[in-house]
């Protein structure tokens, strides 16, 4: 897999240059990361050979919202389009929890609606996920026994409260039967924190760098925690 430069513009550099101007409080912290991704999709080239924005989408699903955050700061930060898994019916309250620990224990089928395109169309989709009772929720897991003949190449972002995030990644890969190009692991607390934008910022440019789909003869899966 083809390696890209570092990103010049990641928030994380971004905040250390205005550090030596002035105090970098919280508040500012975060003026800096938003406007720091945001200039990302202009000034920061795909490398050469690696695909083009148009290539690529975004495919999620979230029950609580962080993985929905999640996918529209990657979308903020990158342009490429971004289409949501839904609940046919919602997982509300203690009923809601008791299906999703249900679902997940019983690699149970769950009732979902997508209107996005089918995956076939992008030459790579990223599938945004959280991770249930350590393994891949249910909604996902479903979504990707319907599509999984599409795929053409894919890579993970796994939302999680602690742990199983790996294990998430291997239900896709036994699902799809390909393995992923780049997985990127995150914490559901440093989401709320707002704190992910410069994992997406790297996960952006090892996703540009990929070409064609992961093969199982591949030393190393790129993965960033």
């Amino acid at each position: 897999m083809r390696k890209s430069s570092p990103c010049t513009k990641c928030p994380s550099q971004t905040a250390g240059q205005a550090r030596a101007d002035r105090p970098v409080t919280p508040r500012l912290l975060t003026q800096i990361n938003i406007a720091a991704a945001q200039k990302i999709n202009m000034e920061i080239p795909p490398p050469a050979g690696g695909m083009t924005m148009a290539n690529i989408g975004i495919v999620f699903y979230s029950r609580t919202g962080t993985g929905r955050t999640v996918a529209h700061r990657l979308a903020s930060i990158t342009g490429w389009p971004c289409h949501e898994i839904r609940d046919t019916s919602p997982r509300f309250g203690l009923m809601g929890d008791l299906r999703c620990v249900l679902d997940s224990l019983l690699k149970r089928s769950a009732p979902i609606h997508y209107g996005g395109p089918p995956l076939g169309e992008f030459d790579h989709v990223v599938l945004i996920a959280p991770v249930w009772m350590r393994a891949l929720a249910a909604p996902m897991r479903t979504f990707l026994q319907g599509q999984r003949r599409s795929i053409r190449a894919y890579s993970v972002i796994c939302v999680m409260s602690g742990h199983g995030g790996y294990r998430a990644v291997d239900d896709m890969v036994e699902i799809s039967g390909a393995k992923p190009r780049s997985i990127l692991l995150l914490k559901e607390a440093d989401v709320l924190a707002e704190e992910c934008d410069a994992p997406l910022c790297r996960f952006r440019e090892q996703t540009l760098a990929a070409d064609g789909p992961g093969g199982w003869n591949d030393p190393q899966l790129p993965c960033i925690d």
